[in-house]
């Protein structure tokens, strides 16, 4: 084989410019600390990272949703202690009304006041959060629940909102986070139509009416408040669900970051010690290429 002064000129190159280009690489990594900047770097390692990355993608958005339905929870839960709190106020006013010694004046009196109480817990009832009414199912953009005289409507419906935190179809019974206009007043609004009736007789103050109070009126209360401490308990269970599953999911993205910056990252002590090695071959191709170069007539000049 016929070897020519270009010919060495050109393997010499070619063989200077791969050396500089590996100490280039190598200087590229320890500058960012990444070794993959390629598919070529490492095709293994690079599939890998890439699993890795959809993977933290995918848990990043379970821990919002997560996040979204803990705080949705914290609301609802605020406003079902606020409207327990009111059926409670309700049965003592009532037992007080109910006792037999109150004229019909100071009964009716407590009839107003509990007329404003109901009002109290259908503007609960109309609570938002993000804009969002946190008891009207999924019709979650309009006011839920509208008083006039003593008919209350409900605009809601009784769908569930799901914020899934696991993969597969979202379930109810495990991913959903609102309570409907049902789960807090129960079917066809049964506690606020017992209110009402509660409130009429008070306001009617006689003493048939005071005899119905100390005896179905306080069974109402007891039962209605019976079924909104269920309805908040199932929500107390849901949202310690969701607040364990956050935190497993805060420690999978610790793993997953983890193994991501072992897989991605470059070995600082090993990447020092093959920039030298690039380096000093790179130097020491030049000190060889300066020997073995064809001379030219300008050597000679």
């Amino acid at each position: 084989m016929r070897i020519t002064n270009s010919t060495m000129s050109y393997n010499f190159l070619s063989s200077l410019n791969k050396s500089l280009e590996k100490a280039n690489h190598i200087q590229t990594q320890l500058a960012d600390g990444k070794a993959l900047h390629a598919p070529s770097d490492d095709p293994i390692k690079v599939v890998r990272s890439l699993r890795l990355s959809s993977s933290m993608e995918l848990n990043n958005q379970y821990t919002q949703n997560a996040q979204d339905a803990i705080s949705w929870m914290d609301s609802t839960d605020d406003n079902m202690q606020d409207l327990s709190a009111i059926m409670i106020s309700i049965k003592e006013q009532v037992i007080q009304a109910s006792n037999g010694t109150n004229p019909e004046s100071a009964v009716q009196t407590i009839g107003e006041s509990v007329d404003n109480l109901i009002n109290q817990m259908i503007n609960i009832g109309n609570s938002q959060l993000g804009g969002r009414y946190i008891f009207a199912g999924q019709n979650d953009k309009t006011a839920p629940f509208v008083r006039d005289g003593d008919t209350i409507t409900y605009n809601g419906n009784d769908l569930k909102i799901s914020m899934p935190i696991h993969p597969g179809e979202a379930t109810p019974s495990q991913d959903s986070v609102n309570l409907t206009g049902e789960d807090v007043f129960g079917e066809d609004l049964e506690i606020l139509t017992h209110l009402i009736e509660i409130k009429e007789k008070l306001k009617s103050g006689t003493t048939d009416d005071q005899e119905w109070l100390s005896t179905t009126g306080l069974e109402y209360l007891e039962a209605d408040h019976d079924k909104m401490l269920e309805s908040h308990t199932k929500l107390g269970t849901r949202m310690a669900m969701y607040e364990m599953a956050k935190t497993m999911l805060d420690n999978s993205n610790t793993i997953i970051e983890g193994d991501q910056a072992t897989n991605d990252s470059i070995d600082a002590a090993k990447g020092i010690v093959d920039y030298k090695n690039a380096e000093n071959v790179y130097k020491t191709a030049l000190q060889i290429g300066a020997r073995i170069m064809p001379m030219s007539l300008v050597d000679f000049l």
